[in-house]
């Protein structure tokens, strides 16, 4: 094409937010409380130990779980609004003539056609 660019990436372009971002979060912290617990249990060794890690991982990974959920809930809800506002206002502008027909100025020519 005659006046495209080739396209360059760059490390300053930001990525939208989305669900994925929350859920890496979460699987990392997740990951954090699994090997910490691990770690704790093995070095002290005895069965009371591992018997309370293995009560406390579920609800802790649960735990972590609901308030990711909550967070990008209360973040993404807004983040949606805003988006489908913005997509709407652009669908607004449409080139209409005065027989109501559609226009476009690159197909129809530079002046909508007259009767």
């Amino acid at each position: 094409m005659k006046h495209s660019k080739a396209v360059i990436p760059s490390g300053t372009h930001k990525r939208p937010l989305c669900l994925w971002n929350f859920a890496r979060v979460a699987t990392l912290l997740n990951l954090g409380v699994t090997l910490a617990m691990l770690v704790t249990a093995v070095i002290q060794g005895n069965l009371k130990t591992w018997i309370i890690a293995a009560v406390l991982w579920p609800v802790t990974i649960l735990v972590v779980w609901i308030v990711t959920f909550t967070i990008s809930c209360l973040v993404m809800i807004p983040v949606r609004i805003w988006r489908l506002k913005k997509r709407l206002a652009r669908q607004g502008a449409w080139n209409v003539t005065s027989q109501g027909r559609l226009w476009d100025r690159w197909m129809d020519g530079p002046e909508p056609l007259r009767p």
